[in-house]
Parts: C-alpha cells; sequence; structure tokens
C-alpha cells in the first residue's frame, strides 16, 4: 500500500491490527495526506513490488540541527508550505521532536511530534516525503523512528492527535470537521475594501458585530469556558495552521506565546472565534495568510473574518488567505468572499480538515 504524510499532520501507519486490537480496514490506512501549508503529496494506491524498500539501514534517521535548514527548505517546495518559516522556532519549541531522514547525506524526509495537553497527547505535524522517494518506505521508517523516540522520552504520552483531509474509515475516532476557502486578496486598499463592505451590510439590513482583539486574559476567559469548548470549538479542540489542541492552560500558554492574531465577536455569549496566523511567505513568493474560524453564527462569523482581514499588515505582494470554516457555512462564506467582497477564489489544495484523535499503541507500526 502506498502511504503519504499530510500538511501539518501525518497519520500512523498502522500494521494489522488497530490501536486496540481490532483489525483495520486497507483504505484507512492509505490516507490521502498533505505537506506542510501545502497541497496534497500523492495518490494512495497500491505499491509495486518491483520498487525497492529501503530498511533503517539504508538511511541515517538523525535529530534536525540549524544546518539541516537549506536542504529542508528544499524540501518543503511547493505553493503554501509554511515548514521554512516555523523550522528555527520548532527546533527550538519544548517538548517537540523533529526527526530527518537523509540519503547519502540528503534529506529526503522530515517528522515533528509536539508533546502537549500536559504530556499526554502526541500532537502529529510538518510531515513530508521527497517526491522523488514516494512509495519506498521512508514515511514508514521515519514516523517509527519518531514513534520510538516519544515512548522513551515520553512515556506518559497516551493519545495521538493529528488533521487529514480524506473521508476515514472505521476504526479511528473523529472529533470535528473544518472546510477550507481558499481566497486570493488582490493588491487593494485592505481597509477601504472592509470598510465598503461593512457599510454595504449595514445598508442591507445584515447584523454585523464589531469583533474585539482578545488579550491573554480574554483568550483564557473564552476558550477555557465550557459553553465555547461544547457549542463553538470543532470536537471541543483548538485548531491554529493544522495544529490541533485541547482547551487547557498549558496548551494556551503555548499559543499565547505565537504570533497569532485572536477575535471574538463578543467576550460574553461568545458566538464565533478565531485565531490568524501571521502572514509567511511561501517558496513561491506569496504572503500566505491562515484563518482558523470557529462558530455556526453566519452574521457573527463574517463581523470576525472582516476582523481579521483588518489586522493584515500593508502588502505589496499577492496574499493568499487559507480560511477554515465550519463546513455547514461554507456555501454562504464563498458566497460572502466572491460576490460580497471581491476576492478572488484560490486554489482548492483539498476541502475537509478532519480532525482525528486515537490512542498509541505498540501496534502502529
Amino acid at each position: 500500500m502506498n502511504q503519504f504524510l499530510c500538511r501539518s499532520c501525518f497519520y500512523p501507519f498502522l500494521g494489522a491490527q488497530g490501536p486496540s486490537g481490532r483489525a483495520m480496514r486497507a483504505s484507512a490506512i492509505h490516507s490521502y495526506l498533505r505537506a506542510p501549508g501545502g497541497r496534497p503529496m500523492g495518490r494512495p494506491g497500491v505499491r509495486s513490488y518491483t520498487t525497492r524498500q529501503y530498511s533503517e539501514s539504508d538511511l541515517d534517521l538523525c535529530l534536525a540541527t540549524e544546518k539541516d535548514f537549506e536542504q529542508v527548505q528544499s524540501l518543503f517546495n511547493d505553493e503554501t508550505d509554511y515548514m521554512p518559516s516555523v523550522y528555527h522556532s520548532w527546533l527550538r519549541e519544548r517538548n517537540r521532536v523533529v526527526i530527518l531522514a537523509k540519503l547519502h547525506g540528503q534529506v529526503i524526509s522530515l517528522n515533528s511530534v509536539h508533546i502537549v495537553d500536559d504530556g499526554q497527547t502526541a500532537l502529529l505535524e510538518g510531515a513530508k516525503v521527497a517526491a522523488s522517494e514516494r512509495g519506498k518506505g521512508v514515511g514508514r521508517l521515519t514516523f517509527r523512528h519518531v514513534i520510538e523516540l516519544v515512548r522513551v522520552r515520553y512515556p506518559e504520552v497516551k493519545k495521538q492527535r493529528f488533521i487529514k483531509e480524506c473521508k476515514l474509515d472505521r476504526g479511528l475516532c473523529v472529533l470535528g470537521t473544518q472546510f477550507l476557502i481558499s481566497l486570493r486578496v488582490p493588491s487593494i486598499n485592505v481597509p477601504t475594501l472592509i470598510s465598503e463592505v461593512i457599510s454595504n451590510m449595514k445598508k442591507r439590513g445584515d447584523e454585523y458585530y464589531k469583533p474585539i482583539p482578545l488579550q491573554p486574559d480574554d483568550v483564557r476567559s473564552i476558550f477555557l469556558n465550557r459553553t465555547v469548548i461544547d457549542t463553538v470549538l470543532p470536537g471541543g479542540r483548538i485548531i491554529v495552521n493544522g495544529s490541533v489542541f485541547k482547551p487547557l492552560e498549558s496548551n494556551l500558554d503555548i499559543l499565547l506565546k505565537r504570533d497569532i492574531v485572536w477575535r471574538a465577536d463578543r467576550k460574553d455569549n461568545t458566538r464565533a472565534v478565531s485565531l490568524g496566523t501571521a502572514p509567511y511567505r511561501d517558496p513561491m513568493g506569496n504572503r500566505v495568510f491562515m484563518i482558523d474560524m470557529f462558530g455556526e453564527d453566519l452574521s457573527a462569523v463574517k463581523s470576525v473574518f472582516l476582523s481579521q482581514l483588518q489586522s493584515l499588515p500593508p502588502l505589496q505582494d499577492n496574499v493568499i488567505c487559507l480560511l477554515f470554516v465550519n463546513p455547514s457555512l461554507s456555501p454562504q462564506m464563498w458566497e460572502f468572499c466572491i460576490n460580497e467582497m471581491g476576492l478572488e477564489k484560490g486554489k482548492q489544495y483539498w476541502n475537509d480538515e478532519i480532525i482525528v484523535e486515537d490512542d498509541i499503541s505498540q501496534n502502529y507500526v
């Protein structure tokens, strides 16, 4: 079976038995996954038995270092790939493991695990295999090495969590789903555009709420609120740039150290919240702005989205906006962004982001 790794996470390459000894169907194994911030990395299918499979003795599996950056940068060369923008900070991040697979001194794969949830969960992100080496078992070997390191360094870890964008088969725990809306923001005066859109909304009698920027205390108050967790957050989880966190004090401490724009429609009776990552430059020279939006109230979501765009610094580059929303709102938000705001439809790299959580098991590899 041909197995691939994903944008900001990867699914463990299961053996014949799943996390609790259940037999797993093949389609649950060869998931169609994507590389960090970028497009899907390949098609699931049947491995050719004429293709030579690597063994551990063929590869140098090692911890990533600053000196490896240029080779890692060449590995992540797709539109919207974000790894080059976070690589250095990942190496310094507490409770994170970044593993490289090298062949004859050349980096051909990267995997990363971040230990979150007070040390209980392995957050799987940032995995990729060089295009020329896919289907040769590199992903399986590097993943196995990462998991072995986690088991030795963090024996208290019980769960793994990740995002994938294809339909799951039985046996996996799906917590929730978000839908991608890919947009291109034209080189125009964004504040003027937003003002015009808000004015038109008010003229039509549409509801508009002036969202509020959230300070650290606001973030804790809102994201630890049980009603928000149960009714606003997808699966009761916080998603930012493809990473999935439980709403816990320790996880919020991690996120508040990052360059994130936090917005909500209101502090009390919150109906929509969002996290926007600072725009980064992708390998194609585009500026990429990711917005993770939570909530099912259309008016509140529209208002918070406009507030996120208002937070953009003046940019002369092409801007790609990757907006993630509740699937129930995707038709209305497409209509709003394209027809009412005049934004351009971007390349739809994938559609659904499916939040998956499962046990870590000795049977995974």
